[in-house]
């Protein structure tokens, strides 16, 4: 049955929403919607801002369960620490019990004040035993708060993630345009958000590589509002009306827009020292360079950011494309590089994909069943049409039985009819008497043996053709007692054979009788002579 998912990507500055109705193997995007983030005082406790923004969403959402289900949520970047491991093994369960104590000398934070999850990436070296895994761990008394607030809000809330391994959902594999040409190679997805910018690398739509870097939209700002001695609101206009980084392709023309271009490159620089050590950190990792560039995210509109950022690093980069699917609702283009995230997180929510869930342990997500009132009727009526088709199928599997015990028992009537001369309808005391025999019968009416299996015994007991030539005269298979008369070539072939039956388990005496020479046919002007004998066989077989 079909259920709808709301994933939510918790900016800084605006709250996305991607609602999705996930089915059997696929989930279809309904819609999305951007809000405004709820901002809590200055210096606040980070639990305090998303429990605002969880507020947002509860009432972004009303009071019709119907229409959302399930929440998934995905965490900023900057919440959530990722760090690489190798393991010696490939067992789910020992990689989850082994996380802690792996981790715990590579953060400063107590292992027991964290929420740890991973993602397998995959082993470290192909065919290898050691396995890479992709670790993420928040705060534990975060979750501990959304999970209180959402429980409060009566917020469907299932799925925690992390916004950084939500682009590894989207990213859409590219067209194969020769089959034998190897894989495509890793990708870096850039999101350029507000306050911080989202890295996530990419490989064949697994996570490889996350982090998030304290330099977004927000220091652009802060740069013209320092340059230009203008305050951030001002600020803030400015670079969406005039704003740009030149490149091989637009030139700045006049003294503002090179004092625009100056100001701007100069503070990308921090950025692109951030890139450049995730792209050294990759192929120190990995052994492979990242390959392509997709940057996306609401700061990556500042004209020519994405122009570059390529030329710095050396890569070709574009804007992220969009993951087109059938069924999809439309999109415009310019909500499209910001709701990823929340699309991704969605994704995960409804079938299991590549990303983590802090809701785990103390904190897992327990079903609330209240909404289910709603569909009691549909529910009811799915209900009674599998009783129904159960009962139909009953009655015709015994209705079938019965037909099949009808014809049994007519040719149980006619066989004992041959058998014993009278009807017998007691299959069980047939049976018992047909194996055993009945009283004052010294074997039952039919033989475990017959004679043909004495024959066939006889023929497999009797000497090669290369040690006797035998002729079968005379072969009388009675109870008890068996006649054989033959011809042999020798006295000595006689004996031989006799010895040989004599082995038969059931052949209790073997009894030579007279041996006498009897004349052939003339071969090579010589008449050839043979021993004819009998052999008289005492016997136990029934």
């Amino acid at each position: 049955m079909a259920h709808k998912i709301l994933g939510v990507d918790l900016g800084a500055h605006t709250l996305k929403l991607a609602r999705l109705e996930a089915g059997f193997r696929k989930a279809l995007l309904l819609d999305v919607t951007l809000l405004p983030a709820e901002f809590s005082e200055p210096g606040a406790p980070t639990a305090d801002r998303l429990g605002l923004q969880l507020r947002a969403v509860r009432q972004a959402i009303g009071d019709d369960r119907a229409a959302i289900e399930e929440v998934a949520i995905a965490l900023p970047g900057e919440l959530v620490t990722f760090r690489l491991l190798d393991l010696p093994f490939s067992d789910p369960r020992k990689i989850e019990s082994v996380l802690g104590y792996e981790l715990e000398s590579q953060v400063l934070t107590p292992i027991e004040e964290l929420v740890i999850d991973h993602v397998i990436v995959g082993p470290r070296n192909p065919g290898g035993p050691e396995t890479r895994v992709l670790c993420a761990a928040v705060p534990r008394a975060l979750i501990e708060a959304l999970v209180k607030t959402a429980a409060e809000l009566d917020l469907p809330l299932r799925v925690i993630g992390a916004a950084p391994l939500a682009w590894a959902l989207d990213l859409p594999a590219p067209a194969p345009t020769d089959p034998q040409a190897p894989p495509e190679g890793p990708s870096l997805v850039i999101d350029v958000g507000h306050l911080h910018t989202t890295l996530c690398a990419v490989r064949a739509g697994k996570p490889e590589l996350a982090r998030s870097v304290p330099r977004a939209g927000h220091h652009f700002t802060a740069a013209i509002a320092t340059t230009f001695r203008l305050d951030l609101e001002a600020a803030e206009s400015a670079k969406r009306e005039a704003g740009f980084i030149s490149h091989a392709t637009m030139q700045p023309e006049s003294a503002g827009q090179k004092r625009m271009d100056a100001c701007l490159r100069e503070a990308a620089r921090p950025l692109l020292r951030e890139l450049r050590q995730t792209l050294a950190s990759y192929r120190a990792s990995y052994g492979a360079p990242i390959e392509r560039l997709f940057v996306t995210g609401g700061g990556a509109r500042l004209p020519g950011l994405i122009e570059h950022l390529g030329e710095e690093l050396s890569l070709p980069t574009s804007p992220l494309p969009w993951a087109e699917h059938e069924g999809w609702a439309e999109v415009s283009t310019d909500v499209r590089d910001r709701v990823g995230i929340a699309v991704g997180v969605g994704r995960a929510g409804a079938a299991p994909l590549p990303q983590v869930n802090f809701r785990k342990g103390e904190y897992s997500y327990r079903s609330d069943y209240s909404f289910l009132r709603g569909k009691a009727l549909h529910l009811a009526a799915a209900l009674l049409a599998v009783l129904a088709f159960g009962a139909f199928n009953a009655f015709a599997s015994l209705r079938g039985l019965r037909r099949e015990q009808d014809q049994l028992a007519t040719r149980l009537k006619r066989e004992t009819v041959e058998l014993f001369g009278a009807e017998r309808m007691d299959a069980r005391k047939v049976s018992e008497e047909l194996k055993g025999g009945s009283k004052g019968q010294s074997a039952p009416p039919i033989p475990s043996i017959t004679a043909f299996d004495v024959l066939d015994e006889i023929s497999r007991r009797v000497p090669p053709e290369d040690k006797i030539k035998l002729d079968i005269v005379e072969l009388d298979i009675k109870p008890k007692k068996i006649f054989i008369k033959a011809t042999a070539e020798t006295a000595q072939q006689v004996d031989d054979l006799a010895d040989a039956l004599a082995k038969i388990e059931c052949f209790e005496e073997v009894q030579k009788g007279k041996l006498s020479t009897v004349t052939g046919p003339v071969v090579d002007g010589k008449a050839s002579e043979s021993k004819q004998f009998t052999l008289t066989i005492t016997t136990t077989c029934p």
